[in-house]
């Protein structure tokens, strides 16, 4: 069979305030293909609904009744109500640069580099809490990035180790922070309580121009950097074989020039993401840029865009809508290219296919 160069994909925006039927659509859509990859290594290898339920309320006691809501929603049932903890998932590595620039506005902009047959493309304005939220779903309790009505901006990147142990999924950590955190002080502080299953870089802006980088791993202390650049590494990570796979250094080495020169307005900034090497088109073999987003916490605003199409939301102007875009991979997607997503997550750590 010859290779086709493109796979067709659509991204959904939708407003939901706290979960109810939107939500749960969607779950139920999805949930086949997540119980799939939450039980890939067996039952056992999962911890237990109680083990996860202590965890929510010794770490995230705040996040229980949006939990309970969601889990009821999903009808209940064991695997579903261990899989929406996200305590102890299974090992999951993205790719992704993220950096802050300052100019005529704050902007934190992010790329997001991940496998199209392993993602959702779900953006959700929602307020399960405290805050309204608009936010890029992931594993449908969690999300990826997102900005809450307070101002407080948050993204996250693979941190670059293969250690992985003990703790939470970085999603439902972030949409954590995005509902009961209003600045970036508030927001490290729930940071220090909370332990992450893997390495992890969290990037934060507020309306304030506040902003931190935080590397985060297993069994480890916080280390907050500051930095206005974090792709996939961390300052004392080494994991040679996938830096050099991925161009983490080149990528982060490539913005801190952007930043450095100067020469952008907030907007066009933006525009860098769009441009090797901080695009990819590795989609068959999970390296592809699904999307890019920016968001602009002194007006409350997001945009999510691509080469040829730009969303823009505040919490005043968002109207569901879908976006229909072909991932174009120049070297074509092969019969079986959904097994090119499992050197993501496989176990053990496989030697990375790329």
């Amino acid at each position: 069979m010859i290779p086709v160069s493109q796979m067709d994909f659509t991204f959904q925006a939708f407003a939901e305030g706290a979960p109810g039927p939107a939500w749960q659509h969607q779950f139920k859509l999805h949930w086949p293909a997540y119980k799939r990859w939450f039980l890939r290594y067996g039952e056992a290898d999962r911890p237990t609904y109680l083990e996860s339920l202590q965890a929510l309320k010794r770490y995230m006691p705040e996040f229980l009744p949006t939990y309970e809501a969601m889990v009821e929603l999903a009808g209940g049932g064991d695997h579903a109500a261990r899989f929406l903890a996200q305590y102890n998932p299974p090992p999951l590595f993205r790719g992704c640069s993220q950096a802050i620039y300052n100019a005529d506005e704050s902007v934190m902009v992010r790329s997001y580099d991940y496998s199209p047959y392993v993602f959702d493309g779900l953006l959700m304005h929602s307020k399960f809490a405290q805050r309204r939220v608009i936010a890029m779903l992931d594993c449908m309790s969690g999300v990826l990035d997102g900005i809450n009505d307070d101002g407080l901006a948050v993204s996250m990147s693979f941190g670059g180790r293969e250690e992985f142990g003990e703790g939470f999924g970085i999603s439902i950590l972030l949409r954590y922070l995005l509902e009961f955190a209003g600045n970036v002080k508030e927001a490290c502080e729930l940071i220090k309580r909370i332990p992450v299953q893997g390495a992890y870089n969290i990037m934060l802006l507020d309306r304030e121009a506040n902003s931190e980088t935080v590397e985060l791993g297993t069994a480890r202390e916080p280390h907050f950097v500051g930095g206005q650049v974090s792709t996939n590494h961390q300052i004392d990570s080494s994991w040679p074989l996938y830096e050099e796979k991925v161009f983490t250094h080149a990528r982060h080495q490539h913005l801190q020039g952007i930043i450095a020169d100067r020469q952008h307005t907030a907007a066009s900034f933006t525009h860098e993401f769009l441009q090797s090497p901080l695009y990819q088109t590795r989609f068959a073999r999970g390296f592809g840029t699904l999307y890019n987003a920016a968001f602009y916490p002194q007006r409350s605003g997001c945009e999510y865009f691509w080469p040829n199409h730009r969303w823009q939301f505040d919490f005043d102007n968002f109207n569901a809508c879908e976006y229909h875009i072909a991932f174009i991979d120049p070297e074509g997607y092969p019969e079986n290219c959904e097994a090119y997503s499992e050197v993501y997550t496989s176990k053990p750590l496989p030697v990375l296919q790329f």
